[in-house]
């Protein structure tokens, strides 16, 4: 299947010019092993913004697996080794890379700061090792976990992780992301420790701004609070090696028009909870069953069905998996549409299912790294939002029209508003034709005033 960038909307250079060479970082919020392409999608763009400062910077993920380990990511026809180191949470206190070993190995240095301790420590631990050695420790929180809407434990576990570097007075950056919002005043308590001990601050949305100097009011950070882009404009598509979406490219013409359609897992199986716990308006199967019908109502659509989470299970039933859901959709459409709706079946980096997102002329999706991987490529994408997260990004395309807030809209109204947004889908990729190279290239600029 060939897979060719939309015009004029060409990658950024992922390699830059530092001043020192080895200078070694540590990621946090970041991984390539949850399932989630849009974690995934940060990871690697994180990293790639990492190397266009930095060229032979040293990248570790911290946190991020249950085991030590490498993997390699090949980034601007390069082979960049990234080290796996864990931080555990679980029972056995005594594992070398467990947070209560680090964090007693942590305090031990910061009491005693002796050339001799800190060389105990590194010799008996290697993470205590790598966390002595960092020079800058970058946050990305998963684009979204700086909050307590998944619950207060996952925001907790990420402020012991953060603590690590912060008593090392080691620099943490936080990189754009969602700040909040905060339901309980320890985690406020929570999100003003972490805030305050950070060197910089960017938020991904301009209200995030706000919200953040609300926050810190009176500690005079302001000077650190700064506004970015998502970094996941950066990620690049990969061609797979191998595409599983059965007879498309036999039916496919010049004349079709491909629509991507992102389902969430999350949001098609009621939630974490099964109560709504996002306040929906809509009857989310019910919204999805009226936008299939409405496009191949449209005269030579195609629906590409494009999961963006699949849990390491596979293909088995989880509240997480798009690839279920997706799979849903097409067993309960397919007999009324044969031949016009399609699943992206298969295993795909975060890499290859841009690639797959690049097939399509206009994009609908609930998973808002998908929809990023759309816009970045000028694809026209509605985002079918169930959190504040949504606007605020799409608004950093100049193109936050586009955001239908299920919690405020009916399902008759989102579909009207789909078929607007459908019918003006020429101009709006027109439009990010001329805006998404300032963005990519705004996040690119991202640490050219750190010095590591």
């Amino acid at each position: 299947m060939k897979s060719v960038p939309h015009e004029g909307c060409g990658t950024a250079d992922a390699v830059g010019q530092g001043q020192r060479s080895a200078t070694r970082v540590c990621l946090l919020g970041a991984s390539f092993d949850t399932g989630n392409l849009g974690v995934s999608a940060l990871a690697e763009s994180s990293i790639k913004c990492i190397l266009s400062r930095w060229p032979d910077a040293q990248v570790a993920l911290l946190g991020s697996s249950r085991e030590e380990g490498e993997r390699h990511l090949e980034l601007a026809g390069r082979d960049v080794m990234l080290r796996k180191v864990p931080v555990r949470f679980c029972k056995n206190i005594f594992l070398t890379h467990h947070f209560c070993t680090l964090a007693f190995y942590t305090l031990l240095v910061r009491l005693l700061p002796l050339g001799s301790i800190k060389r105990l420590a590194m010799r008996r631990n290697p993470a205590m090792n790598l966390l002595l050695e960092t020079d800058v420790f970058i946050d990305v929180s998963g684009g979204d976990s700086f909050s307590d809407i998944y619950g207060v434990r996952r925001l907790i576990l990420g402020f012991l992780l953060r603590s690590l570097p912060l008593m090392l007075r080691k620099d943490l950056i936080l990189f754009p992301q969602t700040y909040g919002p905060f339901r309980r005043a320890i985690s406020r308590r929570i999100a003003r420790c972490i805030l305050k001990r950070s060197r910089k601050i960017y938020s991904r949305d301009q209200p995030g701004l706000t919200y953040v100097k609300g926050l810190l009011a009176g500690a005079g950070m302001d000077d650190k609070i700064r506004f970015a882009p998502d970094v996941a404009f950066l990620l690049d598509p990969r061609k797979p090696p191998q595409v599983e979406l059965g007879d498309f490219e036999q039916v496919r013409t010049p004349q079709s028009v491909v629509v991507g359609l992102n389902i969430s897992g999350l949001i098609y199986y009621g939630g974490y909870t099964g109560g709504n716990e996002f306040g929906l308006k809509v009857d989310y199967r019910a919204l999805t069953g009226k936008i299939v019908d409405y496009l191949l109502a449209q005269e030579h659509a195609l629906i590409v069905l494009v999961p963006h989470v699949i849990p390491t299970g596979g293909y088995g039933p989880n509240v997480e998996n798009d690839l279920s859901a997706c799979l849903d959709v097409e067993d309960r459409f397919v007999k009324r549409h044969p031949g016009r709706l399609f699943v992206a079946r298969g295993r795909y980096d975060q890499g290859e299912v841009k690639s797959i997102i690049g097939l399509c002329d206009f994009f609908i999706g609930t998973r808002m790294h998908a929809c990023i991987a759309a816009l970045s490529q000028c694809i026209p994408a509605v985002g079918l939002a169930y959190s504040k997260k949504f606007k605020g990004v799409f608004d950093t395309a100049g193109v936050g029209r586009l955001v239908l807030d299920m919690r405020e809209v009916g399902e008759d109204e989102a579909v009207a508003a789909i078929d607007e947004m459908f019918r003006g889908r020429r101009a709006t990729a027109d439009y990010l034709r001329g805006r998404i190279p300032a963005v990519k290239q705004q996040v690119l600029s991202l640490l050219e005033d750190i010095d590591s």
